[in-house]
């Protein structure tokens, strides 16, 4: 609770009650800040950062933002999208499709099919080799190409 967040430079204290935490120990063992504690001050400095309390939300929100978009073109940098044009041959994952056999040992891919359409968004309609079409769309992710 009274340890900074990295991204947002803040306190979870700080931005639910506006102030900085008083830890028990500097209360115990007598701080600078507890020896120069005034309660009139005191009041009138809560009433402050009550008042600015928006903007710490509103700062904290814009570093949370900032950070994920810097993780998100950091990550899109490495992904690489898979196309397959009509008539290219791939391998599906077992695992996408749920059938078949399950464990270490056991194939991670199967096919080959026949890609019969794109549709939208990188997902893909699959035929097997005997033209028969299978009934569901899938994605990009789960294929991949079947070199002959």
């Amino acid at each position: 609770m009274t340890t900074c967040r990295v991204t947002t430079w803040a306190t979870l204290f700080m931005l639910a009650y506006g102030a900085e935490a008083v830890v028990p120990v500097e209360i115990s063992h007598s701080s600078p800040r507890i020896q120069e504690y005034n309660d009139e001050d005191n009041k009138e400095g809560q009433r402050l950062a009550l008042d600015l309390i928006d903007e710490v939300w509103n700062e904290a929100h814009a570093m949370i933002v900032e950070n994920q978009m810097k993780a998100s073109f950091y990550y899109n940098l490495r992904v690489k999208e898979r196309f397959f044009k009509q008539g290219d041959l791939v391998l599906r994952k077992v695992e996408a499709s749920g059938v078949g056999q399950k464990g270490k040992l056991a194939p991670s891919w199967e096919g080959p099919y026949k890609v019969k359409s794109a549709q939208e968004r990188g997902s893909y309609k699959l035929e097997i080799m005997d033209g028969f079409e299978i009934p569901r769309t899938w994605p990009a992710q789960n294929l991949k190409t079947y070199y002959v």
